[in-house]
């Protein structure tokens, strides 16, 4: 049985492509989202479309060292500094950042909050990276994924939200790419299932 068509753009099957809700999002800071492999095939995740959205955004699937060799090497060459969106007690926080703050590199990591521990963990150069996190972070409009933690956003939520406080830019075609995705979703689920996941704040 042949496979269904897919978008080689967003990686979805052709009939439930999202390219059309793909708008560029200008920003200055250079993002690096590194995808942990789980989440390659999975069609609720929102990394494949943030990096489509941002005019500066690269994405990056991999977990061995082998695997994020190329990455290293751009975070090493690449503009300085280079921070990690990541929560950690020591963090700066984005909301008390201004224009003095300069960042040349974001790095953000896709996955379960278990797979991200995994990949600092294994790789001490991630984890040494000093932290950017949230002191007020908005919350959270992923209702079509359960997370394990109240707080929980999703990759794309949470880097649109730093970059709109470190750069005061406009995140709308980000969010237009995440409506693009929950309503994907929500389509295709039965409504029972629709109303374990709760209703959407639009």
């Amino acid at each position: 049985m042949s496979k269904r068509p897919i978008c080689q753009r967003c990686n979805r099957p052709q009939k439930v492509c999202l390219c059309s809700a793909i708008q560029p999002t200008q920003h200055q800071t250079l993002v690096q989202v590194l995808m942990h492999p789980f989440e390659l095939n999975n069609a609720k995740g929102t990394a494949r479309a943030l990096c489509l959205s941002l005019s500066q955004g690269t994405l990056w699937v991999g977990e061995t060292v082998e695997e994020l060799a190329e990455l290293k090497l751009q975070l090493q060459q690449g503009p300085q500094p280079v921070y990690l969106l990541y929560p950690d007690d020591n963090a700066i926080m984005v909301e008390q950042t201004d224009q003095s703050f300069a960042i040349g590199q974001l790095l953000v990591l896709d996955g379960t909050w278990r797979k991200t521990l995994k990949l600092l963990h294994l790789h001490p150069w991630i984890s040494n990276l000093p932290r950017l996190g949230f002191a007020n972070p908005p919350s959270g409009d992923y209702q079509i994924r359960k997370a394990s933690r109240d707080d929980s956003l999703s990759t794309l939520e949470a880097t649109a939200y730093a970059l709109e406080q470190l750069e005061q830019c406009n995140t709308a075609p980000l969010y237009q790419a995440f409506d693009a995705i929950k309503q994907s979703q929500l389509a295709h689920m039965p409504a029972e299932v629709q109303a374990r996941y709760g209703k959407s704040r639009g």
